[in-house]
């Protein structure tokens, strides 16, 4: 092949799906997606929903390695024209802008405008339909280490491919940069926020973030 391992891949070619061979499913007919989610294994990997939206917000809005500018030019001046506190504020996108346009009931609308780009914050309820796909498998970031493997080996291609080294300490937990980040953020906007990712919190096993909102 093109490339001897997978950590020689570049990260734009692998979420290049369609030029990889790997069509969105939304892309097949309604009954070539009921065959598939029939007969084929699935997958996905959970994470805790606060850190995921950290992560999320890190890489789409501060770092955005792939350098996706429709980030930072059209959703981030949408987020900050309907929820920033401060108008006269000139700074790009702070995190308590995206907690509480997350956390409003009535974010709806504005989703729509993003269009597939809020897949990187939905919820995972919505995202992947746990209640209504039966996974083979649903991993956690947290233990992806002992997944990763299992996952492969369950699919029957761990003789086909390994899962890139993970650095040390990459997957665990970080409470400290969670509090670090809803510092500055109201206990009512943060509830708001619980309140929508709830469901995942409860449906993946990810304990309340006490901390945060009492």
């Amino acid at each position: 092949g093109a490339f001897s391992s997978i950590e020689e891949i570049p990260e734009n070619i692998v979420h290049d799906h369609e030029k990889n061979g790997l069509p969105r499913l939304s892309s097949f007919s309604d009954s070539e997606i009921k065959k598939r989610l029939n007969l084929y294994f699935k997958f996905f990997i959970v994470r805790d929903p606060f850190e995921r939206l950290i992560s999320a917000f890190k890489d789409k809005f501060v770092h955005n390695p792939r350098f996706e500018p429709w980030y930072r030019h059209e959703i981030a001046p949408g987020i900050i024209r309907k929820y920033r506190k401060n108008r006269t504020e000139t700074k790009g996108l702070q995190f308590e802008d995206f907690v509480r346009y997350l956390g409003d009931p009535n974010h709806r609308w504005l989703d729509v405008q993003f269009g597939d780009h809020i897949i990187h914050w939905v919820t995972y309820v919505e995202l992947c339909a746990p209640c209504e796909i039966t996974y083979s498998v649903i991993g956690h970031h947290e233990t992806l280490e002992d997944d990763a493997p299992y996952i492969l080996k369950a699919a029957g291609i761990d003789h086909l491919v390994s899962y890139p080294t993970i650095p040390p300490g990459i997957t665990v937990y970080n409470k400290t940069k969670v509090e670090r980040y809803f510092s500055g953020i109201s206990k009512r906007d943060i509830r708001r926020l619980y309140a929508r990712f709830e469901g995942d919190f409860k449906l993946f096993g990810y304990r309340e973030p006490d901390f945060l909102l009492n």
